[in-house]
This record gives structure tokens, sequence and C-alpha cells, in this order.
């Protein structure tokens, strides 16, 4: 994630579905009957490890995030010999031995080099060990709308260019094909995919809520509370004309979509 620690976890659990249900997928495609140590890198506030640790019960889950406020965060979600966390940056991990199950879900995408970091975290993969990964993708539909496109629009706009030109950075994704490449150049036995999500979030303003909990995080860490607020009022307006709320059951919601890209790989026994 990024160096400096913007991240709120408060903003970032309150959308907690949409931010679980591709790990979800993630995970229903690791094959682990029996894990013993299992490590969730770029944890955030534990609500992903969690759900590692109820599954394997009987394994040893460790989150590791470089956001103290994250860690702070994920703290009281601790079992101690089950689930644990630390402060760490994914980049310098060093395991103590062979792991069962290595996850880096929705953090490769801010590190441009994280083709890389898949050999390695291979070598640590005990025999019939697993690495999965999930990050979000570009979009096949109207290019140019997404929450972070529409966010880099707006900062290049007169009024913010000059304070905020360069602070969001576009994530850095692959081709699914670079990721079943890198992983099967690494030994493992590999697959990925892509899926597209529809949420329906409830209320006026949802959206822009949504993204100032995640992608637009890094622009208002650099604003006053003033700016912030204006910010995200001219955010919310552009949000509006390309996203339009819908009535669904009588009740006004506005449409959060995610294109999402997945990869496995498998240590042979």
């Amino acid at each position: 994630m990024a160096d400096a620690d913007i991240w709120d976890p408060g903003a970032y659990l309150r959308w907690a579905y949409p931010r679980t249900r591709a790990v979800l997928d993630l995970l229903s495609h690791i094959d682990q009957p029996a894990p013993r140590v299992i490590v969730d890198l770029g944890c955030g506030p534990g609500n992903t490890t969690e759900l590692m640790s109820d599954r394997w019960a009987d394994a040893l889950v460790t989150g590791i995030d470089n956001s103290p406020s994250m860690i702070e965060a994920a703290h009281p979600r601790q079992r101690p010999g089950r689930l644990e966390f630390r402060a760490g940056d994914l980049r310098d991990w060093d395991p103590d031995g062979p792991v069962n199950v290595i996850l880096a879900n929705a953090v490769l995408q801010f590190h441009p080099a994280h083709l890389d970091y898949l050999p390695k975290w291979a070598r640590y993969l005990a025999p019939g060990g697993e690495l999965g990964i999930q990050m979000p993708g570009a979009p096949p539909h109207p290019a140019g709308d997404s929450l972070m496109d529409l966010a880099l629009e707006l900062i290049e706009a007169p009024q913010w260019r000059g304070k905020l030109s360069g602070s969001l950075q576009n994530t850095y994704v692959y081709p699914v094909e670079d990721y079943l490449t890198a992983l099967t150049g690494a030994g493992l036995v590999a697959e990925a995919w892509e899926s597209e999500y529809s949420y329906p979030l409830a209320g006026p303003g949802s959206l822009v809520q949504y993204g100032a909990g995640s992608v637009i995080r890094p622009a208002l860490s650099l604003l006053t509370a003033e700016e912030s607020e204006q910010f995200l009022a001219e955010y919310a307006e552009t949000l509006r004309a390309h996203h339009p709320p819908r009535i669904i059951g009588g009740q006004p919601v506005e449409f959060l979509r995610q294109h999402r890209v997945f990869a496995v790989g498998r240590r042979p026994r």
C-alpha cells in the first residue's frame, strides 16, 4: 500500500461486502484441507484475515500491513496462536519457514514491480501450498467512467491541479495472461481469470463515500477539511453525471461496478 499512513479503517469497513466478495471468490479457488501456516499480505483492518482463520481453525494465520492504523484496527480480531497481526512491508517479507497459503488481496496494484514478487513468494510455499492474488482491473465497458478514472480527471482540473496533480496514481495491473505466465514460470500450477461485479449501494452519495474510503484517499490526505468538503462535492457531482441513481424497490441506489483480476498458483507436491 502507499508509504504514508493515509488509510482510514472505519471508512474502509463501512462498505465491507463489496470489498469482501471478490476475496471470497478467490478463497473458493484455494484447495487446502488442513493448512498449518497462512499469511495475508496487505491485510488492512483484518476482516479478510479473520475469514481465513474461521475457515482454517487449526492454522496460524498472520496478517501483515504497513499501515499502523490498519494494524491497530485489526488487533481486536486477534486470537493468540491462531490469528495474529503485525506491521510490515510485503516487499521485505521473509517467512521463518514454508507457508501453506499466501494471500495478497487488493494490494499489489499499488506496486508497479509486483510481477517480480511472485517468483520469490512461490519459493516460500510448502509442497502443495498455494499463492492467491486479487486486484482491481480495467473494466471493458465505457472507458473513463470508473471511480478512479473520474477522480484522475478531477484532480487535473484548474482548481485542483496545483495541489493534487500526481497524488493519485492509476493502479498497476497487468493483463491476466502475465500473471499466468509469471506463476507458471515460477514452477507453480496456475490459473488466472477475470470477473465483473455490480453492487447496488443504498442512499444518495454512496459512491462518493465509497471512493473517499479507498481510491481517492491519497488525494484527500493532502487537503484541508474545507478543501476536502469542496473536492468531494465536485466529485459527487461528477459521479452523479456518469452514474445516476436508479430506483429499485422504491429506494434510490447507486451502482458500484468492479472489474477484478485473479490468479492462483499451486506448488506441486
